[in-house]
């Protein structure tokens, strides 16, 4: 007698619900069993479909971490000064037309530091040299660092470093910058092995306020320094970014270094990139192109080998480009990731007037009489206290833990949990496991077969009876 298939398949199953059913005896037990298996099995159902909407939701969790390490790299330090300009250092074909100067900078600014356009520009630069060059103009007349730096300490040790350990870049709003530890190659970035204040970076600067040139109407109010702290691929973002230090003061900043790790899609929007990669110079160098394209020249602040703007293409043409480059959508087709993994060093301030009145009258005897002649036959020197007191800038810049906090992103929900989950509400409704799926796929396909095979036999007798008529 052939067995039934339904029959053989509930009474060897592990599905222990069907199992049951087939096997109790009375119809009042079989009722029951079925009653139990079916409440079992929607439930079983409500679970699964909660499990996976869970699952399709791509949630995320965020671990930290706090990493202590024997040194760490030190990040790049870039150091910017209010006055962009010295009075002393300007040719005197261009004293008189400051503004303009000013003026033109401030385009330079609406390029390099995202702010908005300044509606204050020329109108024509008739009157001013077509052959200006911001870039030599700047380099002469800007800041000068081994004109202002005093002292130079690294990781506690007196005049370890000088103004040779500096890089000069330009930053249209705050003219020539220098940057501290921007190699790029790792193995050859300072460390830090120490923490605290005194074993980092320590600079005393004279900012020279008396040869100032910033005006009320256009430049900084301010006087003192402006710096930032960030990542070596990083650009310098000084005027978004950067923290202010006045003078009179030491400063003290506390750096801390942070990692961020996020997940690609779907759970985030990151993708994995090479090492030196960042966004802000991606987007800063498409823009660029832009720029390079429309008006066959690159603004100010910027390497390559096309040729420097001049001020009417800079007033004009990169001033039309750029609004074409924001409104057009041309910015959105710039492909420039979000990496996977960023690094950001943030940092706090303290401060405390310097130097103390006790010793100011030890400061003017070390650096009143200091005559360390330049280029421009300028030196060091503070006539009185209150001079002393509005020129020197002292700035500290350390680690206070040798440690990195790691913020990363975690699947909330895990391909393998979501299996291990599936399979648990299996099991604790339905008594089910992996075998009880092969031996359910098994009865599937022998069905399959039977109903298959039994539609070519019909189909082989109506074949049979039709021949015999």
């Amino acid at each position: 007698m052939k067995l039934d298939l339904e029959r053989e398949f509930a009474e060897n199953t592990s599905l222990h619900g069907i199992a049951r059913i087939f096997q109790s005896a009375g119809v009042i037990l079989k009722l029951i069993w079925s009653v139990i298996f079916l409440t079992a099995f929607g439930l079983f159902i409500w679970q699964f479909s909660e499990r996976i909407t869970a699952y399709l939701k791509f949630d995320y969790n965020t671990l930290v971490e706090v990493e202590h390490r024997s040194k760490l790299t030190f990040p790049a330090v870039t150091i910017c000064n209010f006055n962009r300009f010295y009075s002393s250092r300007i040719a005197e074909e261009y004293q008189t037309q400051l503004d303009k100067v000013f003026g033109f900078a401030d385009t330079l600014n609406y390029y390099y530091a995202y702010s908005s356009y300044s509606e204050n520009q020329p109108e024509s630069w008739e009157d001013f040299n077509s052959d200006f060059d911001f870039e030599l103009f700047g380099e002469q007349s800007g800041f000068r660092l081994n004109d202002s730096l005093l002292r130079c300490d690294w990781k506690g040790k007196k005049d370890s470093c000088s103004a040779d350990n500096f890089t000069a870049i330009f930053i249209p709003d705050y003219g020539v910058c220098y940057q501290f530890n921007t190699d790029d190659k790792d193995e050859n970035r300072l460390r830090q092995t120490l923490p605290g204040a005194g074993n980092g970076l320590s600079i005393l600067l004279d900012i020279k306020q008396e040869d100032y040139t910033e005006t009320f109407k256009q430049g900084h109010h301010e006087a003192g320094l402006k710096f930032v702290v960030h990542d070596w691929h990083d650009l310098a973002l000084v005027a978004t970014l950067g923290l202010a230090i006045p003078p009179g003061f030491h400063t003290y900043a506390a750096v801390r270094k942070k990692k961020y790790e996020e997940l690609p899609k779907p759970w985030g929007n990151c993708k994995s990139v090479k090492d030196g990669y960042n966004k802000k110079v991606c987007l800063s160098d498409c823009r660029l192109d832009h720029i390079v394209r429309s008006c066959n020249c690159r603004p100010l602040g910027y390497t390559g080998n096309t040729k420097i703007c001049t001020p009417d293409q800079q007033a004009n043409c990169v001033a039309k480009a750029l609004q074409e480059y924001r409104s057009s959508g041309i910015s959105d087709e710039c492909d420039c990731p979000t990496p996977c993994t960023e690094i950001v060093f943030t940092s706090s301030l303290s401060m405390t007037s310097f130097p103390s009145d006790q010793l100011a009258e030890e400061y003017l005897k070390e650096y009143g009489t200091l005559q360390t002649v330049v280029e421009d036959n300028s030196s060091f020197s503070f006539r009185d206290d209150l001079n002393l007191r509005k020129n020197l800038v002292y700035l500290d810049v350390y680690f206070d833990e040798l440690s990195e906090t790691r913020f990363k992103q975690v699947e909330a929900m895990s391909w393998s949990a979501l299996l291990s989950d599936l399979g648990g509400q299996m099991g604790l409704f339905l008594g089910m496991s992996a075998i009880t799926a092969a031996e359910v796929l098994e009865y599937l396909g022998r069905k399959t077969y039977r109903l298959f095979k039994g539609k070519r036999s019909n189909d082989n007798r109506v074949m049979e009876l039709n021949q015999s008529t």
